[in-house]
């Protein structure tokens, strides 16, 4: 004779646990990359917050330089800039170094000890150019630019040649940078 087995009633419930005494570590899906740009930089790794504008620099990174380049094929320092801009922020400037420093949509200043993450950084890297060059300001005197021997890269404003060749810094207005 054949016996069948009892198969168990399947519950489904929906209930949520509250006030749960239970420590669930959460993981932070961000953790490599707060980690690595916390190490380019020389900061604490829970200072990394802006997660848009670290998956961006980290998707450009090491892009190679390209004159008048838009593009992942190569890109140049203010098409960089441009771009970083628009995509993190939603903010729209001009395309080269000398119309983002002069656009009504950035406040120039010229002093280091002001400077807070997302300020552009305008350099003289030509003779007879006011300015050259753009970089976007991130943490500890690193800033992220693409430079004609190095492409999408992490610099020190503290390095001799940036030092150097600083002009101004520029916040973005933003209220003016959104139309």
């Amino acid at each position: 004779m054949h016996q069948e087995e009892a198969t168990p009633d399947v519950v489904v419930s929906s209930t949520v646990v509250e006030n749960s005494n239970i420590n669930i570590p959460l993981i932070d899906p961000y953790k490599v990359l707060k980690e690595k740009y916390a190490n380019y930089l020389g900061v604490p790794a829970d200072s990394i917050i802006n997660i848009k504008l670290y998956t961006f620099i980290d998707k450009w990174l090491n892009t190679p330089y390209k004159w008048g380049g838009t593009d992942e094929n190569g890109i140049d320092c203010s098409a960089f800039i441009q771009r970083l801009l628009n995509e993190v922020y939603g903010l729209k400037i001009p395309r080269t170094s000398i119309e983002q420093l002069f656009t009504n949509r950035v406040e120039p200043f010229r002093s280091a000890r002001y400077l807070a993450e997302g300020d552009i950084l305008f350099f003289r890297t030509m003779e007879g150019k006011v300015v050259s060059h753009v970089g976007i300001y991130l943490h500890n005197y690193m800033f992220v630019n693409s430079s004609s021997s190095k492409g999408v890269s992490i610099a020190n404003l503290k390095d001799p040649y940036w030092r150097q060749r600083f002009v101004a810094a520029g916040r973005i207005r933003v209220a003016l940078a959104q139309n």
